[in-house]
């Protein structure tokens, strides 16, 4: 198993509204091993761009782990609805992001999924969900995990645990700021999603902000990492912060060395 810095990152979305190839070319500048790219724009998905950001991560071994497409906020009308046709347009519209995914050898792509105002049947929700993760399985090698967002009904774990059960093959993002958010514990969606919790947004929190440079706030880490270690995880754990979350870009790299000791201190892998 790789080693713990290994397993560790930083999300291109922490400097939006960068660039995109500008938050990457800073994250390889800083020697971060393994990073998520947060898409902003479908010029970003043409040819010409996806190979200056594959060149910019060859150049220094950077891992392209996972890709976060900027329609989220639209899942909901494409794959949560019983509208006749949308289906077949989210696909096609994700098709883009999955050849973009496996052209920069990420394995995982982020989901937001259904809005809090989707009245979709689980059962329903479950075949189209299915119908998306099935062509980016088998067609470009990626997996479509489900991230609990405060304005989807991921917000609640007992929802993705009920969609696990119609879809057992269900991957899940851990976002530690969502779950504050929604006012959950962190620990709850590990509790009752086990092991399809396949990777993890993490910042830190204190009891004015529930989004900060790891080492900034007051989040008890040990405790977090210790259920990690006890349901055998062996995903990334990506810092993944607003631009508001701090004052210098500096401070996002010292997140990133906290969030390396962290894991270090708890024996993460």
């Amino acid at each position: 198993m790789q080693e713990t810095n290994l397993r560790a990152g930083v999300s291109s979305a922490c400097f939006f509204p960068m660039d995109t190839l500008h938050s990457v070319q800073k994250l390889t500048e800083w020697k971060v091993p393994n990073i998520e790219i947060f898409f902003n724009s479908f010029q970003e998905l043409k040819p010409g761009y996806l190979e200056q950001l594959a060149e910019c991560c060859r150049a220094s071994q950077t891992q392209v782990v996972s890709v976060h497409p900027f329609t989220s906020g639209s899942e909901s009308f494409y794959f949560f609805t019983d509208y006749p046709g949308r289906i077949q347009d989210g696909l096609e519209i994700y098709r883009h992001f999955l050849h973009a995914a496996n052209y920069l050898g990420a394995q995982l792509l982020v989901f937001h999924g259904a809005s809090v105002f989707s009245s979709l049947s689980m059962e329903k929700s479950a075949e189209h969900f299915y119908a998306l993760d099935r062509m980016a399985r088998e067609e470009y090698g990626v997996t479509v995990a489900y991230e609990n967002v405060v304005r989807s009904k991921s917000k609640e774990p007992d929802y993705l645990l009920e969609l696990k059960q119609w879809y057992p093959q269900l991957a899940c993002v851990l976002d530690v700021k969502q779950a504050l958010r929604s006012g959950k514990d962190p620990l709850e969606y590990l509790e009752k999603l086990g092991d399809s919790i396949r990777h993890i947004h993490i910042s830190d929190s204190d009891v004015q902000r529930d989004c900060l440079p790891i080492g900034q706030g007051t989040m008890e880490w040990s405790v977090l990492f210790e259920r990690l270690k006890q349901q055998h995880f062996d995903g990334y754990i990506i810092q993944e912060l607003y631009s508001d979350s701090y004052q210098g870009q500096e401070e996002v790299l010292d997140g990133f060395r906290q969030l390396k000791n962290a894991m270090n201190r708890s024996k993460m892998f």
